[in-house]
């Protein structure tokens, strides 16, 4: 099967089910335009793929993430740069607020820092605020995260983000694929499938993380909220408004590991390894 067939399948309107068996079908590049494919889009994503440094995974290979299949309509096509994850490994997502205050901050990255460390990768995605904070804790300790993207990976929204340099990004959109709201929803979609839990660390009422938290429990996936997100003041109103609807509040990564079963031999200290604004942190077994 040629690469451009699986890509001009991809652009079609059609549930991926069907783009898979017409993919089986080996359609001519003709009857891929006749259904609404375009050329010019499959030759951009071509080069792309060809000097954009990415790769790329189509659904029902062997690669394609698993918990995607449970969604209705999973992505057909996801491009992404470095190593996507086995299917072995353990995911919790992490989201927040992307205007967070200095504890939600600093709680965010020690949580990060953690889990990291007892070998569990982060989802999240490459907003600031909390998500871009617990990236910098899995930079720090060279750790992996899965940066779920808004937009395409030859957007400068992408290119010119140095700290995403080093992790896996996955995007389910063409490269030159502008964030726009609807992508950002999809994208939220896609991370609460990718994650066995969500964690929501602080998010005011009009808050993305809560479309997450809503798509994980659609899913059947926990959700937890941290004890940073029940505070009096604004910022807090949405994470607080799901821990008053039934969510279990945590305090840290080790709540979390202890419903799931996941490992928490390295906790954080006192110390000076890395350092998060005027906090320092080191890991040491418990």
């Amino acid at each position: 099967m040629k690469l451009s067939t699986l890509l001009s399948i991809s652009q079609l309107s059609i549930g991926a089910e069907e783009k898979l068996g017409l993919a089986y079908s080996n359609p001519s590049a003709n009857e891929l335009i006749s259904l609404g494919a375009n050329a010019k889009r499959t030759e951009r994503m071509l080069a792309f793929l060809a000097h954009g440094g990415a790769r790329v995974v189509f659904y029902g290979m062997a690669s394609y993430p698993a918990p995607l299949y449970q969604l209705d309509n999973p992505p057909f096509r996801l491009m992404y740069k470095g190593d996507l994850p086995t299917q072995t490994d353990r995911f919790l997502m992490v989201c927040g607020t992307r205007c967070p205050d200095a504890l939600a901050s600093r709680s965010s990255y020690e949580f990060a820092l953690e889990a990291g460390a007892n070998g569990v990768v982060v989802v999240t995605s490459n907003s600031r605020g909390i998500d871009r904070n617990c990236l910098y804790a899995l930079k720090d300790s060279n750790k992996a995260a899965l940066v779920v993207c808004d937009c395409g990976l030859a957007v400068k929204r992408i290119t010119s983000n140095t700290l995403l340099a080093g992790f896996c990004t996955i995007s389910a959109f063409e490269p030159d694929d502008q964030a726009l709201s609807f992508r950002c929803l999809s994208r939220n979609v896609l991370s609460t499938a990718l994650a066995e839990a969500t964690v929501v660390m602080q998010a005011p009422l009009k808050s993305g993380a809560l479309h997450c938290a809503t798509c994980a429990l659609d899913l059947g996936r926990d959700v937890y909220v941290h004890s940073t997100g029940t505070r009096t003041g604004e910022v807090n109103t949405g994470s607080r408004s799901l821990a008053e609807m039934g969510a279990e509040v945590v305090t840290g990564y080790p709540d979390v590991a202890l419903r799931h079963d996941w490992p928490q031999d390295r906790r954080i200290q006192a110390g000076s390894l890395y350092r998060f604004g005027p906090s320092c942190y080191s890991l040491s077994h418990a």
